[in-house]
């Protein structure tokens, strides 16, 4: 028997009040989302992609958020645990369920009607309703405001994932670096569905007129010099005509409060 089973048959683990909540976020758009609502103070612990607001870096990290072990989490005695979609593995998920504690899993949409949804659904497990429908209204205006006209031109847009040395991993349909495209008003060219690597002749064939690059994977490389040093990349219009642009890979892909201040940086730069 785990540990945290003798704990809930001891009675040690109980429901607690929402104003006393041990709250643990795992995916950082639900992190920031939990602080964004003020109930930063109540989270105890973290996944290791939870780095922003700065005071999420100073609390207990367990664990990348898709390959978790229920040990850490417990360890914090948590009475609430924040799933992002994808969380897991739901094994644990649900071994942690099992030692008493509420575990919320969060719905995922790479839309704006899904950054509300998300917003919506972290206020109701926090018994915070009205704060976040502040939180939804203000980020759908944000949104709506940086909405391009309806017949403004869409760039050729591809976003890449990953890169090894003559291959590289792109963001098809469906996916989260997907919708960013859509809601930056660019056409995503890679058709392909979910992520899937690339060969030099599809990228030629993509002509993709900007390569977005989110930031873990720039600085796993060694920057965007690199990227476009690579073969599969080297001969597109993009890589050509130096239209490479970095973006924060949790601003613009976790789809939480930051997603406004992540297209506004790319309008920026592709005015620039």
């Amino acid at each position: 028997m785990g540990w945290w089973r003798v704990l809930l048959a001891l009675g040690l683990l109980v429901a607690t009040p929402a104003a006393a909540q041990r709250i643990v976020t795992l995916g950082s758009e639900v992190t920031e989302i939990v602080f964004a609502l003020g109930r930063g103070a109540q989270v105890v612990a973290v996944d290791d992609t939870s780095t922003h607001p700065p005071d999420a870096r100073a609390l207990p990290r367990i664990g990348y958020f898709r390959a978790l072990a229920p040990e850490p989490v417990l360890a914090q005695r948590p009475t609430l645990v924040l799933a992002a979609a994808g969380a897991g593995p739901e094994a644990v998920l649900r071994q942690v369920e099992r030692a008493g504690v509420r575990v919320v899993r969060l719905p995922e949409a790479w839309t704006a009607d899904g950054v509300e949804a998300k917003i919506r659904a972290i206020g109701r497990a926090l018994d915070a309703e009205a704060a976040a429908e502040r939180l939804a209204a203000q980020t759908r205006a944000a949104l709506a405001a940086l909405a391009p006209p309806p017949d403004a031109p869409r760039p050729r847009m591809m976003l890449v994932l990953a890169t090894a040395p003559g291959r590289v991993l792109a963001a098809g349909q469906d996916t989260a670096g997907d919708g960013f495209i859509r809601l930056a008003g660019g056409e995503n060219v890679f058709r392909a569905q979910g992520y899937r690597p690339l060969s030099a002749e599809a990228a030629l064939a993509a002509a993709p007129e900007v390569i977005l690059v989110p930031s873990h994977v720039a600085r796993m490389v060694g920057g965007l010099e690199a990227i476009a040093r690579e073969p599969v990349l080297a001969r597109t219009p993009a890589v050509r005509q130096g239209r490479l642009i970095l973006i924060d890979s949790q601003a613009a892909l976790g789809f939480g409060p930051r997603l406004p201040e992540a297209l506004a940086a790319l309008r920026r730069r592709l005015a620039g």
